[in-house]
């Protein structure tokens, strides 16, 4: 898996592509590809799920947690996936 930024944390809110606002350090502005605090809290998506297997280069792969084995994004939000398990 690759380093995690801040779209990769539960603290974070996008505003665009560049920028978002950190709810763990007083809603301030932050870039997202700049290093994260010790805040960091990791959200689910699907690159860290059991599930995601067989990713290529572009970080797309299989979802092997359904009936229906289904190409996805790793970067996909798995929040409310009923599969999500944890790598």
């Amino acid at each position: 898996m690759s380093k995690n930024n801040h779209a990769d944390c539960r603290n974070f809110t996008p505003i665009d592509v560049a920028k978002g606002i950190c709810h763990a350090n007083n809603d301030s502005i932050i870039l997202i590809d700049s290093e994260t605090c010790p805040m960091f809290t990791p959200i689910a998506k699907c690159k860290c799920c059991k599930c995601f297997i067989e990713a290529d280069e572009n970080n797309i792969g299989i979802c092997d947690g359904f009936k229906k084995k289904d190409w996805t994004y790793g970067d996909l939000k798995a929040v409310y996936c009923e599969q999500f398990t944890s790598k």
